[in-house]
């Protein structure tokens, strides 16, 4: 996954994963990145950081979409 880059962190796994679904429904390769948190449970909030990833040619579109993602939250 090295030449994937963060485009997003979240705290939840299912936001995390919500936003890889959103973002693969708009043409755009997306992974959940949950290196290193596996050892950490989830209550433990900002400590569990799961990282979503997309390629670099992809981030300027996947960053717009998910700004506009979020102003309809």
């Amino acid at each position: 996954m090295s030449d994937f880059i963060e485009l997003a962190r979240y705290s939840v796994r299912d936001e995390a994963e919500i936003v890889k679904g959103f973002l693969e429904n708009n043409g755009i390769e997306a992974f959940v990145d949950d290196r290193g948190t596996q050892m950490i449970p989830e209550t433990f909030g900002d400590l569990s950081v799961y990282k979503i990833v997309v390629k670099p040619e992809d981030f300027a579109k996947a960053k717009k979409l998910l700004e506009e993602y979020e102003k309809e939250d």
